[in-house]
């Protein structure tokens, strides 16, 4: 585990470890110095070419914001960089993943004895949830937008998974826990934690003290109000190689498929929360046979016949904001995986993928409701959260997104508004 190690030891030396000043970035840095040689003196924007040269032209802005003194606008450069595709320490969960895999241990799962269990406190009939996801960075940014989170003093903060790089025990306390305890002070809500991939790079460990820390009692269960369930997944168990990004089509574990479809037959209205999605237009995963299904036929399988009876199935893993049209009989599939991961503008895809195979009873892919897309500030991507309002038979979801730039711990946003929101009703069960 040597790059998780070294960021361990970077850390107490310097702070958080800065991809900006790691050795590998020179490669970047000279590039960003060729392009100012290129350009001194004419006055012309530095290219928009490939990734390398966006990245370059991030780190040229990032000096010199550092050399004119402009320390708050160096930072925000600074938290743009890390953890954008050019980001070295993402091998770090490659190595991570290796030396796990040496060890031959077993990926740590919590099972149920019974249906019944890992059905937490109740919830009071009227209740503020609030989701978050691929939101453990660490970075100024995510302590912000927690930050914003916090000001409309939700009850219950569920993170729908990964902690980056690789879930480390070290990772989890200051990417996540230390977060929590720097913007919940006081009156800190009920906090509960999904697997994501990156949660389970390391081996899982890291995810089972956070298991013990929040006092949750396995990577799935149930949260109910009278009217209301949110049954939340475990997807990540399944997908915990980072050598196959994007490739393996995860699945439930079949003693956790017997659980869910057992609390899907409860009277109450469903809402599914996991960390990978149900449908995707980039596909979620690729299959035996090299096809890129748009819905996971393993979920699918999962929740069959019981589709219909899901209100919301909220996930992450794409690091978007996806409010998707009725499609493949769910009615309301929401990805908000924008919660702290920066995309530069244009690298993320908003149409689908040409290869998409779909499922039986569609004939064109998932489409998002119009005007519901993230904004950007110019260099990357907005981020963003969502929030849940049960109040006894009703619930509203609203979703908020501020830019980037904006994300700046103590420094809360003016007029903070939903950029959508919509109502339902739990339906009758037949």
């Amino acid at each position: 585990m040597f790059q998780s190690a070294l960021h361990q030891a970077a850390s107490r030396l310097v702070g958080a470890c800065s991809m900006v000043e790691h050795p590998a970035m020179r490669t970047v840095v000279d590039v960003a110095q060729r392009v100012i040689g290129e350009h001194e003196g004419r006055g012309e924007v530095l290219p928009k070419g490939g990734l390398v040269h966006r990245c370059a032209e991030l780190c040229v802005r990032y000096a010199l914001a550092l050399a004119h003194g402009q320390h708050e606008r160096a930072a925000i450069f600074r938290s743009y960089l890390q953890y954008l595709p050019c980001d070295p320490l993402w091998l770090e969960s490659v190595f991570t993943y290796e030396q796990f895999r040496q060890r031959r241990l077993p990926l740590p799962y919590i099972r149920h004895a019974h249906l019944d269990d890992f059905v937490l406190a109740p919830l009071p009939d009227s209740v503020r949830v609030a989701l978050v996801s691929d939101w453990g960075t660490g970075t100024p940014a995510a302590q912000a937008l927690l930050e914003h989170v916090a000001c409309l003093k939700p009850h219950v903060l569920v993170h729908l998974g990964d902690i980056y790089y690789s879930g480390t025990p070290h990772e989890v306390r200051t990417h996540f826990l230390d977060v929590l305890d720097r913007v919940f002070t006081s009156g800190r809500p009920r906090v509960y934690a999904l697997s994501g991939n990156h949660d389970r790079y390391s081996g899982g460990e890291g995810y089972m003290m956070l298991l013990e820390e929040l006092g949750q009692p396995a990577s799935y269960f149930c949260l109910r109000t009278a009217h209301w369930q949110l049954l939340a997944l475990d997807t990540g168990l399944h997908d915990q190689d980072p050598a196959m990004p994007r490739q393996r089509v995860t699945y439930l574990e079949a003693g956790e498929v017997e659980w869910l479809r057992h609390h899907l037959t409860d009277r109450r209205g469903s809402i599914i929360l996991s960390h990978h999605p149900y449908f995707s237009w980039e596909g979620t995963g690729v299959d035996a046979q090299g096809r890129r299904p748009a819905v996971n036929p393993n979920l699918m399988l999962a929740v069959d016949p019981l589709l219909r009876s899901i209100h919301w199935w909220f996930w992450g893993h794409e690091h978007n904001l996806l409010i998707y049209e009725p499609w493949a009989n769910l009615v309301r599939g929401r990805c908000i995986g924008a919660g702290a991961i920066p995309r530069l503008v244009g690298e993320q895809r908003n149409a689908p993928t040409a290869d998409l195979v779909l499922p039986r009873g569609e004939s064109a892919p998932p489409r998002v409701l119009a005007g519901t897309g993230l904004e950007n500030d110019g260099v990357v991507d907005n981020h963003a959260f969502a929030v849940l309002d049960l109040d006894g038979d009703k619930a509203v979801a609203r979703y908020y997104q501020i830019p980037a730039r904006d994300l700046v711990p103590g420094r809360l946003r003016t007029g903070l508004r939903p950029c959508f929101e919509e109502t339902a009703r739990p339906r009758p069960k037949r």
